[in-house]
């Protein structure tokens, strides 16, 4: 996993529960690189989960809560940070089904050793389905990522259904299309 979601979930972990609380996490977590990410570098996505759940058995918040308010905060730094993949688009269903052939091509390019999900899409010109594969368990990020999406563009696309697999390596989300 590169260390962007990590560094960023230390962060957000900083900003929403207070640097020392933030410390704490990190220090009963255990975590192999001690907290200490470069957002180029690659970690074992293990760590993330490790800090999500001692986040929160800390802070005392639902993890699923901890996953959703982190997503927002992760795309509002994809929004800041790569915003010329913002260019354009009008929507959560132009953003969503760009990923894989627009996205993750460019992030290839710069990181060629990158793990990336895999998003494959369906437009049935009503609904969206987006169907997501890694080899991480962390399909309740996407989910969350999705519903971030969502929420950017003005909550004009609504998530109908989503289906995650048992082993959270894959799901299947479909969004209800604006017809504007």
């Amino acid at each position: 996993m590169k260390g962007i979601i990590l560094s960023e979930f230390v962060e957000f972990l900083e900003s929403s529960l207070g640097p020392d609380q933030a410390q704490i996490v990190i220090d009963k977590s255990g975590v192999g690189s001690g907290g200490a990410y470069s957002r180029v570098g690659h970690y074992d996505y293990q760590e993330l989960i490790q800090l999500l759940t001692h986040a929160a058995a800390e802070s005392e918040i639902e993890a699923s809560e901890l996953v959703n308010k982190f997503s927002q905060h992760l795309f509002m730094v994809f929004r800041r940070d790569y915003s010329v993949f913002f260019e354009g688009v009008d929507s959560a269903a132009h953003m969503l089904s760009q990923i894989d052939n627009h996205i993750h091509v460019e992030v290839k390019k710069l990181y060629p050793d990158a793990e990336l999900p895999k998003f494959e899409y369906t437009n049935t010109g009503e609904s969206l389905v987006l169907d997501y594969s890694s080899p991480r368990p962390l399909a309740a990020v996407a989910k969350a990522l999705v519903m971030a999406c969502i929420q950017y563009f003005g909550d004009k696309e609504k998530l109908v259904s989503s289906e995650i697999s048992e082993d959270q390596c894959s799901a299947k989300f479909v969004i209800a299309v604006s017809s504007n």
